[in-house]
Protein backbone atom coordinates (compact mmCIF):
# COMPACT_ATOMS: atom_id res chain seq x y z
CA UNK A 1 0.00 0.00 0.00
CA UNK A 2 1.30 3.43 -0.91
CA UNK A 3 1.82 6.13 1.67
CA UNK A 4 0.16 9.52 1.31
CA UNK A 5 3.47 11.05 0.16
CA UNK A 6 4.05 8.32 -2.44
CA UNK A 7 0.57 8.92 -3.83
CA UNK A 8 1.21 12.68 -3.98
CA UNK A 9 4.49 12.04 -5.81
CA UNK A 10 2.73 9.84 -8.37
CA UNK A 11 -0.01 12.45 -8.90
CA UNK A 12 2.62 15.16 -9.42
CA UNK A 13 4.48 12.97 -11.93
CA UNK A 14 1.26 12.33 -13.88
CA UNK A 15 0.51 16.07 -13.87
CA UNK A 16 4.00 16.81 -15.18
CA UNK A 17 3.54 14.36 -18.07
CA UNK A 18 0.11 15.80 -18.86
CA UNK A 19 1.40 19.38 -18.91
CA UNK A 20 4.33 18.47 -21.17
CA UNK A 21 2.39 16.44 -23.76
CA UNK A 22 0.07 17.96 -26.34
CA UNK A 23 -1.53 14.56 -27.08
CA UNK A 24 -2.63 12.13 -24.39
CA UNK A 25 -4.55 8.91 -24.90
CA UNK A 26 -6.10 7.00 -22.05
CA UNK A 27 -6.59 3.30 -22.43
CA UNK A 28 -7.58 0.29 -20.38
CA UNK A 29 -6.64 -3.32 -20.86
CA UNK A 30 -7.11 -6.63 -19.12
CA UNK A 31 -5.85 -10.18 -19.56
CA UNK A 32 -2.95 -9.08 -21.76
CA UNK A 33 0.37 -10.74 -21.02
CA UNK A 34 3.10 -8.68 -19.44
CA UNK A 35 5.45 -9.38 -22.35
CA UNK A 36 2.85 -7.92 -24.75
CA UNK A 37 2.52 -4.76 -22.64
CA UNK A 38 6.32 -4.46 -22.54
CA UNK A 39 6.42 -4.85 -26.33
CA UNK A 40 3.68 -2.20 -26.68
CA UNK A 41 5.62 0.19 -24.47
CA UNK A 42 8.85 -0.29 -26.40
CA UNK A 43 7.10 0.04 -29.79
CA UNK A 44 5.53 3.32 -28.69
CA UNK A 45 9.02 4.83 -28.57
CA UNK A 46 9.11 4.33 -32.34
CA UNK A 47 6.28 6.83 -32.73
CA UNK A 48 7.75 9.28 -30.15
CA UNK A 49 5.32 8.27 -27.43
CA UNK A 50 5.60 6.85 -23.96
CA UNK A 51 3.24 4.86 -21.79
CA UNK A 52 2.63 5.14 -18.07
CA UNK A 53 0.60 2.59 -16.18
CA UNK A 54 -1.48 4.51 -13.65
CA UNK A 55 -3.86 3.92 -10.82
CA UNK A 56 -7.24 5.18 -12.00
CA UNK A 57 -7.97 7.21 -8.88
CA UNK A 58 -4.58 8.95 -8.93
CA UNK A 59 -4.94 9.79 -12.62
CA UNK A 60 -8.44 11.17 -12.01
CA UNK A 61 -7.07 13.38 -9.23
CA UNK A 62 -4.31 14.66 -11.53
CA UNK A 63 -6.84 15.51 -14.26
CA UNK A 64 -9.09 17.25 -11.75
CA UNK A 65 -6.20 19.30 -10.32
CA UNK A 66 -5.32 20.44 -13.87
CA UNK A 67 -8.97 21.40 -14.53
CA UNK A 68 -9.38 18.82 -17.27
CA UNK A 69 -13.05 17.91 -17.13
CA UNK A 70 -14.97 14.89 -18.46
CA UNK A 71 -12.23 12.35 -17.83
CA UNK A 72 -13.16 9.71 -15.29
CA UNK A 73 -11.13 6.51 -15.45
CA UNK A 74 -12.44 5.15 -12.17
CA UNK A 75 -16.08 4.75 -13.15
CA UNK A 76 -17.31 2.21 -15.64
CA UNK A 77 -14.00 0.81 -16.86
CA UNK A 78 -12.52 -2.51 -15.85
CA UNK A 79 -8.91 -3.53 -16.05
CA UNK A 80 -5.60 -1.71 -15.79
CA UNK A 81 -5.42 1.90 -16.97
CA UNK A 82 -2.57 3.53 -18.84
CA UNK A 83 -1.86 6.95 -20.26
CA UNK A 84 -0.04 7.32 -23.56
CA UNK A 85 1.84 10.60 -23.96
CA UNK A 86 2.72 11.65 -27.50
CA UNK A 87 4.77 14.72 -28.28
CA UNK A 88 4.41 15.24 -31.98
CA UNK A 89 3.00 12.36 -33.96
CA UNK A 90 -0.71 12.22 -33.10
CA UNK A 91 -1.74 10.11 -36.08
CA UNK A 92 1.17 7.69 -35.81
CA UNK A 93 0.46 7.01 -32.14
CA UNK A 94 -3.28 6.68 -32.74
CA UNK A 95 -2.72 4.35 -35.68
CA UNK A 96 -0.40 2.21 -33.59
CA UNK A 97 -2.88 2.06 -30.68
CA UNK A 98 -5.69 1.18 -33.06
CA UNK A 99 -3.67 -1.75 -34.45
CA UNK A 100 -3.08 -2.95 -30.88
CA UNK A 101 -6.80 -2.72 -30.27
CA UNK A 102 -7.49 -4.87 -33.35
CA UNK A 103 -4.95 -7.49 -32.28
CA UNK A 104 -6.31 -7.76 -28.73
CA UNK A 105 -10.05 -7.50 -29.51
CA UNK A 106 -12.01 -7.08 -26.26
CA UNK A 107 -8.93 -6.91 -24.03
CA UNK A 108 -7.75 -3.44 -25.09
CA UNK A 109 -9.84 -0.26 -25.25
CA UNK A 110 -8.95 3.29 -26.25
CA UNK A 111 -11.21 5.30 -23.95
CA UNK A 112 -10.46 8.75 -25.31
CA UNK A 113 -7.83 11.40 -25.69
CA UNK A 114 -6.81 14.86 -24.68
CA UNK A 115 -5.63 16.88 -27.65
CA UNK A 116 -4.12 20.23 -26.76
CA UNK A 117 -5.95 20.20 -23.39
CA UNK A 118 -9.34 19.41 -25.01
CA UNK A 119 -11.03 16.13 -24.13
CA UNK A 120 -12.01 13.98 -27.10
CA UNK A 121 -14.42 11.11 -26.50
CA UNK A 122 -14.14 7.61 -27.90
CA UNK A 123 -16.61 8.17 -30.76
CA UNK A 124 -14.90 11.31 -32.03
CA UNK A 125 -11.50 9.70 -31.69
CA UNK A 126 -12.59 6.74 -33.81
CA UNK A 127 -13.03 9.13 -36.77
CA UNK A 128 -9.30 9.93 -36.59
CA UNK A 129 -8.15 6.29 -36.69
CA UNK A 130 -8.17 6.02 -40.48
CA UNK A 131 -5.89 9.08 -40.88
CA UNK A 132 -2.22 8.08 -41.10
CA UNK A 133 -0.46 11.47 -41.10
CA UNK A 134 -0.96 15.23 -41.30
CA UNK A 135 -0.44 15.07 -45.05
CA UNK A 136 -3.18 12.46 -45.31
CA UNK A 137 -5.48 14.76 -43.33
CA UNK A 138 -4.67 17.71 -45.59
CA UNK A 139 -5.33 15.57 -48.65
CA UNK A 140 -8.74 14.60 -47.34
CA UNK A 141 -9.63 18.21 -46.62
CA UNK A 142 -8.91 19.33 -50.18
Amino acid sequence: MLTRQQKRDKIDKIKEYIQNSPYIFYITFSQIKTKDITKLRSNLFGVNSKMALVKKTLADIAFRELNIQNVNLKKGFNGQAALIFSDENLFGALSFLNSCKKQNKDKFTILGAILNKEVIDQKTLSMFTSIKSKNDLYTRLV
